[in-house]
């Protein structure tokens, strides 16, 4: 209990909105993480103008967005809800509302993210201290997607493929969709390109590709390498027997292909990551630190310590904290 009081008092929740946290299920979907965020007390001061509703509606009915409200639009956490999902959708706003009344949206925009980064922080803080590590990663997913206004693994096949490319200033919807159609739909593929291959995907003139290139190259590019170092030492079973369980030496070298520290819009990200057990989905390691952390050659390298057997199998993933398709991910057998 005292580790949760200091979670709750860390965050400054109210008492309804941390007792709901503490309710989320195990191993919980992201739409579980959202959706708990979303009820946050917190959002109560977000109350509906009679100017939004009809804005509202639309979202939720027309847009496609991926949690909509099954009920009438009418709380304020449903209102904190729908400007972030048309947000993360990569859609512009609907046009169906007053200049005045988007800017007050707009006032309202910046006060709603910055209580759903608390409360998703809280969440990861709480399923960290519950040893859910399927679950860390997960929150740490939800909250990297509303950092970055775009929901992580947008870069596939799906209806949003390349939405991550919005993360790149002058790179907007019509662009997104050319260079999509190309099958341009990763930063890191972008990155890839020459600049007069981008120049020619974008119809644009010299020196367009190499100023967006050197945007590009601020653009975290994670390395993971993970490898089994062996068995350390056998526990002993309760009942005196050999099957118990081994502590492991597990080799993790964290790093970046960037040839310099990445700095994305002038600042040095952070990176998380974690360590669970394939199987039931248990946190074994978490780590996190600045990016600045990982320079120097080779990268940076931890030996860590966990208990399992011959084997079982762990995933490792690592990511920036605010910048979706950063994430690699690796697994390895003890």
């Amino acid at each position: 209990m005292e580790a949760l009081d200091e979670i709750r008092t860390r965050y400054r929740l109210a008492p309804p909105t941390f007792a709901n946290i503490c309710k989320i299920t195990p191993q919980p979907e992201r739409s579980a993480i959202f959706q708990t965020a979303c009820t946050a007390i917190e959002f109560q001061t977000f109350a509906i103008r009679p100017a939004e509703r009809a804005w509202l509606r639309h979202i939720n009915e027309h847009t496609g967005i991926p949690y909509p409200i099954p009920d009438a639009v009418a709380e304020p956490w449903h209102k904190a809800s729908l400007v972030v999902q048309i947000d993360l959708s990569g859609q512009p706003w609907p046009s169906k509302i007053t200049q005045a009344a988007r800017k007050e949206l707009l006032g309202d925009r910046v006060r709603i993210y910055r209580v759903f980064d608390q409360v998703l922080r809280c969440i990861v803080d709480v399923l960290g201290h519950r040893g859910d590590g399927r679950g860390v990663r997960t929150g740490l997913d939800v909250l990297r997607s509303l950092s970055a206004k775009v929901w992580e693994y947008s870069g596939g096949s799906s209806s949003s493929a390349g939405s991550e490319l919005l993360q790149i200033d002058g790179i907007g919807a019509a662009r997104v969709k050319r260079l999509s159609d190309a099958g341009v739909r990763t930063v890191r593929r972008l990155a890839g390109l020459e600049c007069y291959h981008i120049e020619r995907l974008m119809s644009r003139n010299p020196p367009y590709g190499q100023t967006l290139l050197r945007q590009l190259a601020g653009f975290p590019l994670l390395t993971l390498e993970v490898e089994s170092l062996g068995e350390r030492e056998r526990a002993q079973s309760d009942d005196g027997g050999g099957d118990a369980a081994s502590w492991w030496m597990v080799r993790v070298v964290m790093g970046f292909e960037n040839k310099a520290v990445p700095v994305w819009k002038g600042k040095t990200p952070w990176v998380s990551c974690v360590m669970e057990s394939v199987g039931d989905g248990k946190l074994v390691w978490f780590w996190r630190g600045s990016a600045k952390r990982l320079d120097g050659e080779g990268g940076k390298e931890i030996v860590v310590g966990v208990m399992g057997y011959q084997g079982c199998k762990l995933r490792v993933a690592l990511a920036c904290e605010v910048l979706v398709g950063t994430m690699v991910q690796k697994d390895v057998e003890l």
